[in-house]
C-alpha cells in the first residue's frame, strides 16, 4: 500500500509541475502593452520584424518580446498591465491581511507574472543597486504570504462547492488546484459514505 501511495505523491507532484509549467509558456505567449522609453529600430526577435517604435509609443506584444525590450531597458510594461509591479502587490498584501477570509480577484497570470519578475530582477547581479535589493526582498517576503493565505481560501472553496461562482477570482494555478481538490474531496466523500 505505500509503494501505491508514493507512485500516486509523485504522479501528483509531476502534474503539478506540468500544469505551472503549462501556465507560465501560455503567460510568455500572452500580450500586453509595453511603452518605448526611447525610439527604437526595426528588430528581429525570435524570427520576427518588430518596429521600429517612437519614444513614447505602446504596442501590444506578447510576454516574450515585452520581457525582451524590459530587460533592455527600451521599454516598460504599460501601468495597467503591470499586475505584478511591487505596488500592486503591497496593495494585494494590504488587502489579505484586512480580510484574510475573502478571496479577492487576482489576474489570471500573477503568479506567472511574478515568477518572470523575480527572475528579471535577479538576473543580473552585477548592475543591483539597494533600490532593486529592497524591491527583491520585499517580493519575497510577500509572495509566500500571499500564496499561503490564497491556499487556505482555495481549500475552502474548493470544500464548500462554490467553485464555479468564485472561479474569475482565481489565477489560471489556483483553478486548477480548486479543481482537483474539488474532485478529490467528491471522491473522498462519495467512498467514505458508501
Amino acid at each position: 500500500m505505500q509503494v501505491a501511495s508514493r507512485a500516486t505523491i509523485m504522479k501528483i507532484r509531476s502534474e503539478s509541475t506540468e500544469v505551472i509549467d503549462r501556465y507560465r509558456m501560455l503567460f510568455m505567449n500572452d500580450s500586453r502593452t509595453c511603452t518605448f522609453k526611447e525610439q527604437t529600430p526595426e528588430l528581429i526577435i525570435g524570427g520576427r520584424k518588430l518596429g521600429s517604435f517612437q519614444s513614447g509609443e505602446q504596442a501590444s506584444l506578447p510576454n516574450w518580446v515585452v520581457e525582451q525590450f524590459v530587460t533592455h531597458g527600451l521599454a516598460n510594461i504599460a501601468p495597467e498591465d503591470a499586475y505584478e509591479s511591487l505596488r500592486r502587490l503591497l496593495n494585494l498584501h494590504r488587502e489579505e491581511e484586512k480580510q484574510p477570509h475573502k478571496l479577492q480577484t487576482f489576474h489570471p497570470f500573477l503568479y506567472a507574472a511574478l515568477n518572470r519578475k523575480m527572475h528579471r530582477l535577479q538576473e543580473d547581479k552585477t548592475s543591483m543597486g539597494p533600490r532593486r535589493y529592497e524591491e527583491i526582498e520585499r517580493m519575497q517576503r510577500m509572495i509566500p504570504f500571499l500564496v499561503e493565505t490564497r491556499l487556505s481560501k482555495i481549500i475552502r472553496v474548493a470544500k464548500s462547492g462554490a467553485y464555479q461562482e468564485k472561479r474569475k477570482q482565481m489565477t489560471n494555478e489556483e483553478r486548477w488546484l480548486c479543481e482537483e481538490i474539488a474532485e478529490i474531496l467528491s471522491v473522498w466523500r462519495a467512498k467514505v459514505m458508501d
